[in-house]
């Protein structure tokens, strides 16, 4: 009867590792179809081992597979395959815009236009007829106010009310 119960931490844990592979090897939900079996049947090994050790693994399955996937998806922009998936090709992320072209929100530095929505601290903004994505320099901007962009950095563009 001992057996039943190796059986089913090797399971489980067997099926963890899967979890954790799954992260980093696109197999298209294959590779979690065969962790949720290998999880499952070490259950139902502890399970027909003990009650107890049953609840027991059910409780750390519960935990520990949560953790598992966070770690790895954490872990994944540090590796190789991982950067390959989340970025291409290059491995690299594309840059919002590109080295060698200027900046086309610079010209809007200075520039006053309205709140079109709140922001909270991000919001939409209207300024010379365009639409963009702002983000408050002070705190929360009611729509329809004044606002002028007082800084530009890569695409991000930051307001304040004008007084």
């Amino acid at each position: 009867m001992e057996s039943l119960l190796i059986w089913g931490i090797v399971l489980l844990a067997a099926g963890l590792v899967v979890v954790f592979v799954e992260v980093f090897v696109p197999s298209g939900g294959l590779l979690s179809l065969v962790a949720g079996a290998l999880g499952v049947s070490g259950l139902i090994c502890l399970y027909l081992h003990d009650v107890v050790w049953g609840m027991v693994g059910t409780g750390l399955a519960a935990v520990l597979v949560p953790a598992v996937v966070a770690f790895g998806f954490n872990l994944m922009p540090s590796t190789a395959m991982g950067r390959k998936l989340l970025y291409g090709e290059s491995g690299k992320p594309e840059p919002v815009i590109p080295d060698n072209q200027p900046n086309p929100y610079a010209a809007l530095l200075n520039a006053e236009g309205e709140a079109l929505t709140d922001l909270r601290p991000v919001g939409t903004i209207r300024v010379n007829g365009e639409k963009h994505e702002a983000l408050s320099e002070t705190s929360y901007i009611r729509a329809g106010v004044k606002v002028r962009v007082t800084s530009v950095e890569g695409s991000q563009i930051k307001v304040r009310p004008i007084a």
